[in-house]
């Protein structure tokens, strides 16, 4: 058995330092343009993670340290990288050194800041003509631009400089993310080695540290929020909460999860405490302006943008074939609509919710929202990783794997979608949910699904 073990070991460290020059190729070498060096990179980086998970599985907590060092590795590699396949932290940038000159982000569009005036901001015209979108209102929240504004101050003119400095604020929160997910799982009596999906995830380690999204702020407080939850703090929970609100909007979708678990009195209390530490947070550049800019943000956010989506993209094929052109607008606030609405059907038909089910609840709820959306970024998929692991369900996991397809959309400079392979994509994942739902029903047709 010893013999085993020390075998295991070897091979799983060939794997991880495998895995670590091909992080390095991906993170510092791979653009990406290049997407079938990067599909590559990304084939063997997963083969070596479902190679880990396997293993993990068969020798249990013995392998626990093996996957913290791993995984603190892999992110310490993506520390020092300018990031390959965002160019996000631009606007990052851009907004930091606003702020760090006094000016609101959320005042005006970049197109209408006058080149007269860079020099006093701490602009540049080189930092312009990298930004994305120039002509819209930034859509980051507070703890963002909290820490676009710390890149600002300890690295006012090196745009290197103000990337490390936010990754190093990256680095930090997926450390408490990793740490609070062994709390969580020790709470709920699971393995504590199903921390593995996260910590060892290619996509999730390339995505934060490696791509500057700030998800990993919206996993650690959610993380937070969720165990403070599960001890009886519900008081204490809101503030995570609300700074995962203040990092990312799209954990507004949890709080009718609560109502079945808390009781109407104490969510209604837990949704205004939210309200308030939200405010709160805009405070400093909270006006008339910000609000109505912010609003602008997220109405074209789902009139208007779209990429590798699901139902929406057969929908738009229907209202092209029917009037001739992209009825986008009409279609996005519709599916807008009808998330809101099939969250609360799903919330009220929840089996015997319990706040032991809540991170199953929300699987299921940012399902819906993903299926819905107009706009399905691989790193919105994170989330879903970052908390499979407390369900039955590990379809997050398939999914991770083949979000890296959608990379193609950047062969060519008109960045044009290969619909082929999003059907693909969401053939494959759909067929493993059914292949789930239908085992787990098998396994335990006492146990409720949702």
């Amino acid at each position: 058995m010893r013999k085993y073990f020390h075998q295991k070991n070897w091979i799983l460290g060939v794997i991880g330092a495998a895995s670590a020059l091909l992080y390095y190729v991906l993170l510092y070498e791979t653009p990406r343009t290049q997407f079938l060096q990067l599909w590559g990179l990304f084939l063997g980086l997963f083969a070596g993670y479902f190679w880990w998970i396997f293993q993990v599985k068969k020798m249990g907590n013995s392998l626990l340290a093996g996957v913290l060092i791993a995984g603190i590795t892999f992110r310490l590699l993506a520390l020092f990288a300018l990031p390959e396949l965002s160019d996000d932290y631009f606007r990052f940038i851009w907004d930091g050194r606003l702020l760090a000159h006094g000016v609101n982000p959320f005042a005006q569009k970049p197109l209408a800041i006058s080149p007269a005036s860079y020099l006093e901001l701490g602009l540049s015209p080189e930092l312009f003509n990298h930004l994305n979108s120039p002509n819209y209102f930034t859509i980051y929240p507070p703890v963002c631009q909290g820490v676009f504004w710390v890149a600002a101050q300890l690295s006012p003119q090196s745009i290197y400089g103000a990337v490390v400095v936010m990754k190093s604020f990256f680095f930090m929160a997926e450390l408490g993310s990793m740490f609070l997910i062994y709390q969580l799982l020790k709470l709920l009596n699971l393995p504590s080695y199903n921390l593995a999906f996260y910590a060892l995830n290619p996509l999730v380690i390339v995505e934060f540290v490696g791509n500057l999204h700030f998800e990993a702020f919206m996993v650690f407080f959610l993380l937070l929020s969720l165990l403070w939850l599960l001890k009886g703090k519900w008081a204490w929970a809101t503030v995570p909460f609300a700074l995962a609100v203040c990092s990312k909007l799209v954990p507004l979708i949890f709080l009718p999860l609560l109502i079945r678990r808390l009781g109407w009195g104490k969510s209604i209390a837990f949704g205004g405490m939210v309200g308030g530490i939200c405010v709160l947070a805009f405070l400093p550049i909270l006006d008339l302006a910000t609000i109505v800019h912010l609003a602008d943000s997220t109405s074209l956010y789902f009139q208007s943008f779209e990429f590798n989506a699901s139902i929406y993209y057969a929908l738009r094929e229907i209202g092209i074939a029917l009037t001739g052109y992209n009825q986008i607008a009409v279609i996005g606030k519709g599916l807008a609509i009808a998330t809101v609405i099939s969250i609360l059907v799903f919330v009220f038909s929840e089996k015997r919710p319990k706040l032991e089910t809540l991170a199953g609840g929300m699987l299921w709820a940012l399902m819906i929202y993903f299926a819905l959306a107009t706009t399905v970024h691989p790193w919105y998929i994170c989330s879903m990783v970052a908390i499979c692991g407390f369900t039955n369900y590990r379809f997050p996991l398939i999914w991770s794997l083949l979000l890296p397809l959608t990379y193609a959309t950047y062969l060519t400079s008109a960045y044009t979608e290969l619909l082929w392979l999003v059907v693909l994509e969401y053939s494959i994942l759909g067929a493993f949910i059914w292949y789930e739902l239908q085992k787990l029903k098998t396994s335990f047709p006492s146990r409720p699904l949702f």
